[in-house]
């Protein structure tokens, strides 16, 4: 018993930090290229849109790179 707690604790933990871990990057360099951007243009329904987040990033690394 003490074994299955120990791996759910193991597995559920690290997803929710990874998770805030990386809103949080994705989060700082987005804001990096786009100084107006919103917060609340990732948040909808009380969760967080990370692959919206990725992809506006994506987005905003090939303006910086290729230019605008």
């Amino acid at each position: 018993v003490a074994e299955v707690i120990s791996e759910e604790t193991a597995e559920s933990e690290p997803v929710g930090k990874t998770n805030l871990e990386e809103r949080q990057d994705l989060w700082n360099k987005i804001q990096k290229f786009d100084t107006e951007a919103s917060a609340m243009d990732y948040y909808d329904n009380g969760e967080w849109d990370l692959e919206k987040m990725r992809s506006d990033l994506k987005v905003l690394l090939e303006k910086d790179r290729f230019g605008r």
